[in-house]
């Protein structure tokens, strides 16, 4: 099992590690602070030095955190050392953050939830489960979401047992299925504000996230409404 740095530490830029397998251009370490993708979060990237050599991370694989090389590859039970993309990783946080935070707005005044997103670095697209979604509700939740993030309220990571994470039903934001096979949830928690299962990495207070800026909305069926939203800094 590959140790996963990131979890708790998401500010965790530069990490050592030991190759383990090696299958053509992939390989395969026993940590990474590599974020390998999922919960609408991208892969990170960036670079593996070992030799005085440095190769490429050009993708992290989602199903077994293989981290695919371009360039030279190390030896099989080589010393690695990873660095991560950080100004890319560092955007996508700040992105997925303001998610959570429209997330938990959306869920607070309009028990809606996300069914689905995608994160980019320093914009999202955003599934809201809405019948009926105006310009004017939009607006009200941006807005609201803005207002949430000027409190700079701090941002921690905890882990449940299933059991736990059973008794409060408000941390499902999406399908319960997706939980079955954890002994333990990981929730990301806005304190004070909103809690929810995640597996990705955050900012570690909402003052880091900047602003949220809407782009546009769009009906994606009868109970599915997208909106394009963007995270700019503040001046």
């Amino acid at each position: 099992m590959v140790e996963l740095l990131y979890l708790d530490n998401p500010y965790l830029q530069d990490f050592t590690a030991t190759v383990q397998k090696i299958e053509g251009n992939v390989i395969f370490i026993d940590r990474t602070a590599f974020y390998p993708g999922g919960g609408g979060q991208p892969y990170d990237t960036g670079r593996i030095v070992f030799n005085n050599t440095n190769s490429s991370v050009i993708k992290v694989n989602r199903d077994n955190v293989g981290h695919v090389i371009e360039g030279e590859l190390p030896s099989l039970g080589e010393k690695v050392e990873g660095h991560i993309n950080w100004e890319r990783r560092y955007a996508v946080m700040r992105t997925h953050t303001a998610v959570h935070v429209i997330s938990g707005v959306a869920y607070k005044q309009f028990k809606v939830t996300i069914t689905g997103n995608q994160l980019y670095e320093g914009r999202a697209r955003v599934d809201l489960s809405f019948e009926n979604l105006t310009k004017e509700i939009v607006e009200d939740i941006i807005k609201e979401s803005n207002k949430v993030i000027n409190k700079n309220l701090q941002v921690k990571a905890y882990y449940l047992s299933k059991e736990e994470f059973l008794q409060r039903p408000g941390l499902m934001r999406v399908n319960p299925k997706l939980y079955e096979k954890y002994d333990k949830i990981r929730v990301v928690e806005i304190e004070g504000f909103d809690a929810q299962a995640d597996g990705g990495t955050h900012v570690k207070s909402l003052g880091e996230v900047g602003k949220i800026v809407l782009e546009k909305y769009e009906s994606k069926g009868r109970k599915n409404k997208r909106i394009y939203v963007r995270v700019e800094n503040e001046s």
